[in-house]
C-alpha cells in the first residue's frame, strides 16, 4: 500500500495494493513550508540566491527514483536548479522493488544544510537521515547532478557529507523545530505489509543534526490506546509549540506539546512531548492527512481503505482533541485525499485538498464552518492533470509559501510501475488571497517548474520523474 500524498508515494513496491494516493506501493508524498525560516543564503549551488534578492525555492523528493531536486519559483533564477542523485542501492533499470529502493522522502534546511529521510537506507526496514552541508552544495554546479560518487563511496559517506542511522522503520516525515533540532515522525510499521498488522505506535524523534544524537518519544504514551502508524507532521501554531500527527493505524490524530524540544539533551526533548488523541470514531478507514485550523485545532480527513467510493469524512478537532460537531462530507469519488493545507484569505480561513486515484482528481477548495465541506474544485487546473507523453497526473504533494500566496504541487501518474519512464511534474501556483476561493479562483498563474528540466528519456531512469512525493519551500529575503 502506499502513502498517500505526504505521503502517498512513498514507494513500497510490490506492496499491497490497496493503498493511498500513489497506489499500491507503500509510498507517500507530503509538502513542507520553511515556516521557521532565518537561515542565510549560500552565495552558489542549487540553494543559492543573489545579494539582496528575493528567492523561493522548491525542493523536490523524486522518492521512487532516489533523486532530490531543486527549482527555482521566484526571482532572477527561476526554473530548474540540478538535482542530487540518492540512489545509493542502485535500481536496475528503475527497479525499486525488494531492497532497492531507497526512498528520499522528508526533507528540510537549516542553518547547517540540506537534511534528507531516506526511508529505506542501509536496508528496507532501517532509515536514516543524510546532511548535506551548504558549504558542500554550494561548491556544486548549478543545474547539473550532484553524482553519488562525489558523496559516497564503498557503502560509506564521505565528508563532509554525513549519515544518521535512525535504527528505526519507516522514519519518513519531518519538521524544524525553531531550536535547529529536527522533529522526525516514524510510522513504525511494515508498509508492505496490510493495514491490519499497522498497529505498533509510531514515534517521534528529536534529532540534531550537527552531533547527531536522537531522542525517542513513542507514541503509545497518549491515551488508551496511542498513535498506531504515525503519519503527516503539521504545525499548529505560529509559535512552533504545538504539532499534529495523522495516527492511520487508529483513525485519528496526534495533538503534541514540543514547546521544550529545544531544551536539554535531545533524550530530555523527547521526554518533554505530551498531548493528546483526537479520534475519528469509524474504525478501518485511512487517516493520514490533516492541516491546523488558526485556533489550535485541526482539520482531519478519513477515506475508506479503498475506492469503494463511500463518502468520507472531514472532521473538525479543537486544540484539547474535542470534536468539534458532527463531521462534513469528502464525496466518494473524491477517493482519495491527500495532502491539505491552510488556505488563509482576506475574510478567514479555507483549505485546499488534494485527491488522486479517481477522474475527480485535483484540488479542491474546503470551507470552515460546522461542518466543513467541499465548497469548490478548481476547475482551471485540469489541464495540468495531464502529462505531456498524455498520461494522467494526480495531484500528491502540496506546500504553501509563508503568506500563503504560493503553492507548489507535486503530481506524478497513479500507479507508476518498475519500468516505466513517467513524466511527473511540479507546478508553481501564484494566488490571489484576497477572494473567497470557495466562490472564485485564487489561481492566477500556474509555472511548470520541470518543463526547464532535463527531458525524461525512456531508457534512462536517472532521468525518470515516477513520484514528485514531497515538495518544500524555501524562502531567502524579505
Amino acid at each position: 500500500m502506499r502513502r498517500s500524498a505526504l505521503v502517498t508515494w512513498l514507494v513500497c513496491t510490490g506492496c499491497p495494493n490497496d493503498g493511498p494516493a500513489t497506489g499500491g506501493d507503500g509510498s507517500s508524498s507530503t509538502g513542507t513550508a520553511d515556516t521557521t525560516g532565518g537561515t542565510e543564503a549560500p552565495a552558489s549551488g542549487p540553494l543559492s540566491c543573489p545579494a539582496g534578492e528575493s528567492c523561493t525555492l522548491v525542493v523536490v523528493s523524486q522518492a521512487f527514483d532516489d533523486r532530490i531536486e531543486f527549482y527555482g519559483a521566484r526571482g532572477s533564477q527561476t526554473g530548474y536548479r540540478g538535482a542530487i542523485d540518492l540512489d545509493l542501492k542502485p535500481n536496475p533499470m528503475g527497479d525499486n522493488s525488494g531492497d532497492f529502493l531507497d526512498e528520499p522522502y522528508g526533507l528540510a534546511i537549516g542553518d547547517d544544510g540540506l537534511d534528507v529521510l531516506v526511508g529505506h537506507y542501509p536496508a528496507r526496514q532501517l532509515g536514516s537521515m543524510v546532511s548535506f552541508p551548504h558549504a558542500f552544495l554550494a561548491a556544486q554546479p548549478e543545474q547539473g547532478t550532484i553524482a553519488k560518487g562525489t558523496y559516497f563511496a564503498e557503502g560509506s559517506f564521505t565528508a563532509p557529507v554525513r549519515d544518521i542511522e535512525l535504527g528505526e522503520e519507516e522514519p519518513i516525515f519531518m519538521l524544524t523545530h525553531p531550536s535547529g533540532r529536527l522533529l522526525v515522525g516514524v510510522f513504525d510499521n511494515d508498509l508492505f505489509e496490510a493495514e491490519s498488522s499497522w498497529i505498533n505506535p509510531g514515534q517521534i524523534l528529536v534529532v540534531d543534526p550537527v552531533s547527531g544524537e536522537v531522542g525517542k518519544r513513542s507514541l503509545g504514551m497518549l491515551g488508551e490506546d496511542g498513535c498506531a502508524g504515525a503519519w503527516s507532521l503539521v504545525w499548529l501554531d505560529d509559535a512552533h509549540t504545538r504539532i499534529g500527527v495523522g495516527c492511520d493505524g487508529d483513525e485519528g490524530a496526534a495533538l503534541l506539546d514540543v514547546s521544550q524540544v529545544g531544551q536539554g539533551t535531545v533524550a530530555d526533548a523527547a521526554a518533554s512531548i505530551d498531548g493528546c488523541i483526537a479520534d475519528a470514531p469509524f474504525p478501518d478507514k485511512r487517516v493520514r492527512y490533516l492541516a491546523p485550523d488558526g485556533d489550535g485545532g485541526i482539520l482531519l480527513a478519513e477515506n475508506p481503505t479503498t475506492a469503494t467510493l463511500d463518502d468520507g469524512h472531514l472532521w473538525r478537532f479543537d486544540a484539547e482533541c474535542r470534536p468539534l460537531g458532527a463531521p462534513g462530507t469528502v464525496p466518494g469519488e473524491l477517493w482519495e485525499v491527500r495532502e491539505i493545507v491552510r488556505l488563509p484569505f482576506a475574510g478567514g480561513t479555507r483549505w485546499l485538498m488534494a485527491t488522486g486515484r479517481t477522474a475527480a482528481r485535483g484540488l479542491h477548495v474546503v470551507s470552515d464552518g460546522n461542518p466543513a465541506q467541499v465548497c469548490r474544485t478548481l476547475d482551471d487546473l485540469a489541464p495540468w492533470w495531464t502529462a505531456p507523453d498524455g498520461g494522467e497526473l494526480h495531484p500528491f504533494a502540496l506546500a504553501l509559501d509563508r503568506e500563503g500566496r504560493g503553492l507548489a504541487v507535486g503530481a506524478g501518474p497513479v500507479d507508476p510501475a518498475d519500468d516505466m519512464a513517467s513524466d511527473g511534474r511540479v507546478y508553481w501556483l501564484e494566488l490571489d488571497d484576497t477572494v473567497d476561493p470557495c466562490t472564485a479562483t485564487p489561481v492566477t498563474s500556474v509555472v511548470d517548474l520541470t518543463a526547464s528540466a532535463p527531458a525524461v528519456v525512456a531508457d534512462d531512469p536517472s532521468t525518470w520523474r515516477r513520484g514528485p512525493n514531497v515538495v518544500y519551500v524555501k524562502q531567502y529575503g524579505p
